[in-house]
């Protein structure tokens, strides 16, 4: 088994800054209406959908391994040992390109001292911040789609169905109300 396992990396991922897969990928995410809000999105969408069921490069990676679960756990399936997908990608860029498009736009709105300039924001009532949200979140969906698809493409190269699947995003923020009623952004930075 250890060969098809990294035989179906091989042929079912790619690792790297560019390319693609040697197959046509599938996701209602980059059919989203958001692609075609902004001249940047438009610009990116063509790069999104080649890349999309790949990961990057740095810490990027997809493993299998063992899990063992005992009695009671949170994922409600029986105790034993089980074979693990697991996989770490990003938004191939698409984050990135973002990030730093909004950031200049902050650091131009956001008059700060030199030595703060990193640290400005863009106000969300503002439209380049509900520009910059909306662009974010898409980017986001967009992470998670190329985990779906790394994962749905080696389930399938390797005959092989999921019992459970944990998703924890990163590099991402999100509107909650917390425990007062009040609405709030929570930012996870870093895996």
């Amino acid at each position: 088994k250890e060969f098809e396992l990294k035989s179906s990396l091989k042929e079912y991922t790619h690792f790297g800054m560019d390319g693609q897969l040697n197959f046509r990928q599938d996701h209602e995410v980059l059919e989203r209406p958001e692609f075609k809000e902004t001249a940047l999105l438009q610009k990116l969408h063509g790069k999104a959908i080649r890349q999309l069921g790949t990961s990057g490069s740095g810490n990027h990676f997809v493993e299998f391994g063992i899990i063992e679960l005992y009695e009671n756990n949170t994922l409600n399936i029986p105790a034993g040992r089980y074979a693990s997908l697991l996989s770490h990608s990003g938004s191939r860029g698409l984050g990135a390109n973002i990030a730093q498009h909004y950031t200049k736009i902050a650091m131009e709105v956001c008059k700060l001292p030199r030595e703060a300039q990193h640290l400005a924001w863009l106000d969300l009532d503002s439209a380049e911040g509900q520009e910059y949200w909306m662009s974010m979140t898409l980017a986001g969906d967009y992470a998670k789609a190329c985990h779906d698809r790394i994962q749905i493409n080696l389930w399938k190269a390797l005959g092989i169905k999921p019992v459970a699947k944990i998703e924890n995003r990163h590099n991402f923020g999100w509107k909650e109300t917390d425990e007062e009623g009040k609405d709030i952004i929570v930012h996870r930075k870093g895996a």
